[in-house]
């Protein structure tokens, strides 16, 4: 399914009678003040001038460092002081901006990764000339593919499945792992835009990107970005961007979800480049530990990870705590399209059929072969075709591409060696098996196994229903044939498995969901061992107070009032379980416990010995009432 074609239809529909023309400014640079439609405001020099840098530039993204650079040449001030005038922009003059009866609209666009547009209709009175983000051009470019950048709305395509577990499945903790340029951040950014635009949604997106965090306080700056970013999301359900900011990021995160949930809604956390959080743990070891508790602590936050396989590093990381991917396993990959995916995001089927691009006969399925319907990889083809003419050329300007042979590099940098013997003993024979290639490893069935799955889902391989295995694509083919030999090891270690709990491994091992659902969490809690418990104690129980009470002579209404608390006791027992946790600390409420922190693993083993230990003393019992 195409999310350009059937599943976000509505969607479009419903920007198309929202969106409206945004509303007209002029400005004063020299009395520091903006007219608009709803009144004049006046601002400060600083906050004046970067609305003046991204006024002369329209429909331009104007970087961080060159705001920087421009507003503040001679004064070294921190990437905040940048975003808090551009909140000043969003705040002040959004005030402004909307005359009686007409429509929210958006003033600044912040572009992750790249930086800042001005979308609003800007006249500067000194030059007496307009300038807008939708000035240079209403037209398509006559080269529609977008190469390199994200991409969300019409120009998005495929991903229909991943788009359905993060919004309607069950996990909280999602995982999205994929290799670089496969599109992670476009998913990250398609869903945001479904929210968005959704009416009955019981999400509120936040877009964190975490690029360049290398430490707490960048960290912590990101998030501020992010907030900014959502500003005027928030004020729309009545949320002011200083009733969450706070010192300390944590703070802002649980202030944050607090307030979502007032309003009925859950805080779904899209973090991008989750990577650096390897970073931030060799310099702050705490540090993922409290994000972790906010991130998976509560049932109203959803949070969506996004990253290469270097994130598996944080599944070693123990501490004082369990590790950072733990509810995060297994990961949901991002894979190469499917093969009608493929040919619409080469057709642009989002467009109309005069405005997509004209392709020779044959041409589309060769793109698709040769890319192995690669996003990344299909579009650059594409767009090289269309400059060319010549598809042979195109495809020797992409194998020959020094930034496709880099990101080829990167990645096959960060496989294990034993991933990277496997790669080289496929490239060297023509219809590889699981048999040919265990011949060549020291790798046992199931080892073998995991791996290449996750070879194959990482785009590495791909299989013939034979379960034949060549390399991807034709692309990485030419990379590894150039910048690698093809000598065949002779002994291959054993794949490294990140010290994961049990459960994460066998599920990270098999293509099997992790358990989720109400008979999960009771088992989790531990509900379901409380219950034996209970039940084989009242027995033995009742053993002994017969005997008891026949020895005292106890009147025969004790043994039946016994009965009656005993079975009283039972459902209070199964909700004592549920609602409380017992921890090294006491026994403490189970919304409380810190699931990075949590004991219920250790304290169900625990649980089973007292069951097995119960049952003994309940069959001695048994035995002496039948056979003494």
């Amino acid at each position: 399914m195409l999310a350009s074609d059937d599943v976000y239809s509505p969607v479009r529909e419903r920007l198309a009678t929202e969106v409206q023309a945004s509303p007209k400014f002029t400005v004063d640079p020299r009395e520091g003040t903006v007219a608009g439609p709803g009144g004049t405001v006046r601002l400060e020099p600083k906050v004046m001038e970067v609305l003046n840098v991204l006024s002369r530039h329209p429909g331009r993204v104007v970087s961080r460092d060159e705001l920087l650079d421009t507003v503040w040449p001679d004064v070294v001030v921190t990437e905040h002081t940048l975003s808090r005038c551009i909140y000043q922009l969003r705040h002040e003059v959004g005030k402004i901006g909307k005359g009686p009866g007409q429509a929210n609209y958006k003033l600044i666009e912040t572009l992750p990764k790249r930086g800042y547009r001005l979308l609003a209709n800007v006249e500067t009175m000194s030059a007496q000339h307009s300038v807008t983000s939708s000035g240079l051009s209403s037209s398509l470019p006559p080269i529609p593919y977008v190469v390199g950048q994200w991409v969300r709305g019409d120009r998005f395509y495929g991903r229909a499945a991943q788009i359905a577990e993060i919004l309607e499945g069950n996990r909280n903790c999602i995982w999205l792992l994929g290799t670089r340029r496969i599109g992670k951040t476009s998913l990250l950014k398609q869903v945001e835009y479904i929210v968005e635009v959704s009416r009955d949604s019981r999400f509120f997106p936040i877009f964190w990107d975490l690029q360049g965090a290398e430490t707490p306080e960048e960290l912590h700056l990101n998030f501020a970005d992010a907030l900014l970013d959502a500003d005027e999301r928030l004020e729309r359900i009545g949320i002011g961007l200083e009733d969450v900011e706070a010192e300390d990021l944590f703070v802002s995160l649980e202030r944050l979800r607090r307030l979502l949930r007032a309003k009925k809604l859950k805080l779904m956390l899209l973090c991008d480049e989750v990577e650096e959080l390897i970073k931030l743990h060799r310099k702050d070891p705490s540090l993922l530990r409290k994000l972790r508790h906010a991130m998976q602590s509560r049932e109203d936050i959803r949070t969506v990870l996004a990253s290469t396989i270097r994130l598996w590093a944080l599944a070693e990381q123990k501490v004082d705590t369990s590790p950072f991917l733990h509810g995060f396993t297994p990961p949901l990959y991002i894979e190469r399209f499917s093969d009608d995916e493929a040919r619409s995001l080469i057709e642009q089927s989002h467009l109309g059929v005069q405005e997509r691009p004209q392709f020779a006969d044959g041409v589309v399925e060769a793109i698709r072969d040769r890319c192995d319907n690669h996003p990344y990889l299909v579009q650059l083809v594409c767009k090289r075709y269309l400059e060319t003419g010549n598809l042979e050329e195109a495809i020797e300007q992409v194998a020959t591409d020094r930034m496709v042979s880099y990101f080829f590099s990167v990645d096959f940098e960060m496989l294990s060696e034993s991933e990277g013997d496997i790669i080289r003993i496929v490239a060297r024979q023509t219809a590889a098996t699981n048999d040919s290639i265990r011949e060549q490893t020291s790798l046992g069935a199931d080892s073998l196994e995991g791996t290449l799955r996750r070879l194959e889902n990482l785009g590495f391989i791909r299989s013939n229903m034979e379960r034949q295995f060549a390399l991807a694509n034709y692309f990485f083919q030419r990379w590894l044939k150039e910048m690698h030999d093809h000598t065949i090891p002779t002994v291959t270690s054993a794949v490294p498995i990140p010290i994961i709990g049990e459960e994460e491994l066998e599920a990270v091992n098999s293509d099997k969901p992790p358990a989720t659902g109400l008979l999960a969490e009771l088992k989790r809690r531990s509900v379901f061992r409380i219950g034996i418990v209970y039940v084989v104690t009242a027995w033995v129980l009742l053993q002994i107070g017969d005997v008891v009470f026949d020895f005292l002579e106890v009147p025969v209404w004790a043994g039946k009032l016994l009965i009656v608390f005993l079975a009283f006791g039972l459902p209070i027992a199964l909700i004592l379980a549920w609602a409380f946790e017992l921890t090294p600390e006491g026994v403490i409420r189970e919304e409380d416990v810190d699931r990075s922190k949590s004991v219920a693993r250790h304290s169900g083993r625990k649980l089973n010995i007292i069951i097995i230990a119960i049952l003994a003393i309940a069959v001695v019992l048994f035995a002496i009432d039948k056979f003494l």
